[in-house]
């Protein structure tokens, strides 16, 4: 059952397809330079380069809490940026609105024609591929889903027209489709996301040609994790463009998107499968490397915000809230496919522009970091789980929201301590704005 389920979901998703995320905000305060109210007192003042020469945090100190006296075990090591100086950087949600749409859209379709491709927009001959797929479906899993939506289907073919109709309100309608040389593509819009990607090309699955000629009942790109560390290797891909001329490709289609301040995460080839439904076909399954995928995101000095204190990292701290469209303080990423024709799949999450960027802020003395966070735990000592040591004190860069400006945030450098849990992620954190002092309490301001 379970793997017909998952050949049924792909099979969905790819027929649809070609006829068919987020914190809800984060504490503290956006450093607003110069006002004295937001600032603690920071005489002592430490340059990265003496916090990067510290051997480490090691103490124990004792706390009372509602059980009684406790221990507090704090063995860690110091975890620093590899440059020498940090800044604040300002940043603003990008406005998905129409004017935004038609930048993406003329520029993803290189000035020739898009059309709607919503349901509502969809051909007679799409409506009735998805009826027809539907219909034969038998697993009654999905039964009452799959009558409605033929239910809705149906509704639609009587006013549906045999072309597509050439998109002009770009308010009214998030999802859009056209062609880049012979291969139809569709670009889906969210709040916060934008995803495009080739539905096929010449009538047939897009990917490979090694692929395309096996007849593959569906040919697919393989899921990439957005945090590629192997480098795009040439030797193996099929594709006839070098990976620094794709790499360049994709420089030019952010630069023109107007995302300058997208920092390098990593890169990798793009790989593909081909696949029957039916696993005694003969070659069933077949995989080929075809382009190249290209990872970004905001950052500074070569390093980006999202490698910093991501919210992946510390699960416990952070929730998503996806009905909080208007404010959203997980990190921007990009990814970028590149084959033969082109920049292909681009899936954008939160997208920002850099609106201020202040170099060389000064920090707060790591000793005076150090007694910050003691006397919080000190002072709230059945807020945290001091059952095991503290090993791991980090200073990066933290998303904060403005308290005063919908959609605004800064990028502060702030510390992180936290403890180890399965060797995978991090809890127990507490955060402390690095410039002024003051805790950065998520949890409590989601």
């Amino acid at each position: 059952m379970r793997k017909h389920t998952r050949i049924l979901a792909a099979a969905m998703t790819i027929v649809e397809a070609i006829v068919i995320i987020s914190l809800a905000g984060c504490a503290g305060k956006k450093v607003d330079y110069g006002n004295e109210s937001e600032s603690k007192e920071t005489k002592n003042m430490s340059a990265l380069a003496d916090i990067k020469a510290d051997s480490g945090w090691n103490e124990n100190f004792t706390i009372q809490t509602g059980n009684g006296e406790k221990t507090v075990y704090v063995n860690a090591n110091i975890v620093v940026p590899d440059f020498d100086n940090m800044s604040v950087v300002e940043v603003e949600n990008v406005k998905i609105d129409a004017d935004y749409k038609k930048r993406f859209l003329d520029l993803y379709f290189g000035g020739n024609e898009y059309y709607y491709h919503d349901p509502d927009h969809y051909t007679v001959d799409e409506l009735n591929k998805v009826i027809e797929y539907w219909q034969k479906e038998q697993d009654d899993t999905y039964r009452e889903w799959l009558e409605q939506r033929l239910a809705e289907y149906r509704d639609k073919l009587e006013t549906a027209k045999t072309t597509y109709t050439v998109a002009k309100d770009l308010e009214s309608c998030e999802v859009f489709a056209g062609y880049k040389g012979d291969v139809f593509c569709e670009v889906e819009f969210e709040a916060h996301k934008v995803h495009a990607y080739a539905l096929s090309q010449s009538g047939t699955d897009y990917g490979p040609p090694s692929l395309r000629n096996e007849d593959y009942d569906t040919i697919t790109q393989s899921f990439q994790d957005e945090d590629l560390k192997d480098k795009a290797d040439e030797t193996s891909n099929e594709g006839s463009k070098s990976a620094a001329s794709a790499k360049k490709e994709a420089g030019n289609f952010l630069s023109k998107l107007g995302m300058q301040d997208q920092v390098e995460r990593g890169e990798c080839e793009c790989s593909w499968v081909g696949f029957n439904f039916e696993i005694e076909k003969e070659n069933d399954y077949q995989t080929a490397a075809w382009g190249y995928i290209y990872s970004y995101a905001t950052g500074i000095d070569g390093i980006t915000f999202k490698d910093g204190l991501d919210r992946d990292t510390y699960l416990s701290v952070y929730e998503t809230n996806d009905s909080d469209t208007d404010d959203v303080t997980l990190p921007d990423s990009t990814l970028l496919t590149v084959t033969d024709d082109g920049i292909i799949d681009v899936q954008l999450e939160y997208p920002v522009n850099v609106t201020q960027i202040y170099k060389d802020v000064e920090l707060i003395s790591l000793k005076n970091i150090e007694q910050i966070i003691k006397a919080e735990i000190t002072e709230n000592p059945d807020k945290y789980d001091t059952a095991s040591s503290f090993n791991k004190l980090q200073l990066s860069y933290l998303k904060i929201r403005s308290d005063s400006e919908p959609g605004k945030y800064s990028y502060v450098p702030a510390w992180a301590l936290s403890r180890m849990v399965d060797y995978s992620s991090e809890r127990n954190v507490i955060f402390v704005n690095a410039i002024d002092g003051t805790i950065i309490d998520l949890e409590n301001s989601l």
